[in-house]
């Protein structure tokens, strides 16, 4: 039969095989210390990941009813735009409905920014625009700064329309 046992002898042959196998020294591996080491580092995963508890932005939007609406005096509006570069713009409302220039504000330096603001008009509310083609990352960088400023954290999210990333765009993008 072919294909039988394969460590099985040769057959037909009366001698025995021409090579015989030798009996080498064996390495023999001891895998208690690695065994040890792996349920340590499994123990100590374990640990950690469930002691971390994770951080969640908790978001309250309204459900958009007429009643819902809030009437703001624009001049305790503070306008917070990000372009998609990162970069980030303030700007301050004006009773008749127009605004000031962009003016730059490097990202370490918005709460502190935000703190000044606040020092001279307490009343007021943050509308945050952020470009759909920005990262997130930096989106959750403003909200940190946001909350590490010492003030009354009231704002609100915009849209970002054509003609706020215009502005952005002339003030550099």
């Amino acid at each position: 039969m072919a294909g039988g046992g394969f460590d099985a002898p040769e057959a037909g042959g009366g001698k025995g095989n021409k090579h015989k196998q030798k009996k080498g020294a064996g390495v023999r591996i001891d895998m208690t210390p690695m065994v040890d080491v792996i349920m340590l580092l499994l123990t100590f995963f374990m640990l950690t990941t469930t002691l971390a508890a994770p951080q969640l932005m908790k978001i309250s939007l309204p459900k958009g009813d007429t009643k819902d609406k809030v009437k703001v005096d624009m001049g305790n509006v503070l306008y917070v735009r990000c372009s998609d570069k990162g970069n980030v713009y303030f700007s301050d409302g004006k009773s008749d409905g127009s605004e000031t220039e962009l003016k730059k504000i490097e990202l370490k330096n918005v709460a502190t920014e935000l703190e000044k603001l606040f020092a001279k008009n307490n009343n007021l509310l943050l509308l945050l625009k952020f470009d759909r083609k920005m990262k997130y990352n930096i989106m959750a960088d403003i909200f940190d700064e946001i909350s590490r400023a010492k003030i009354e954290k009231r704002y609100a999210f915009l849209k970002m329309e054509e003609a706020d990333v215009q502005k952005v765009t002339q003030a550099g993008g």
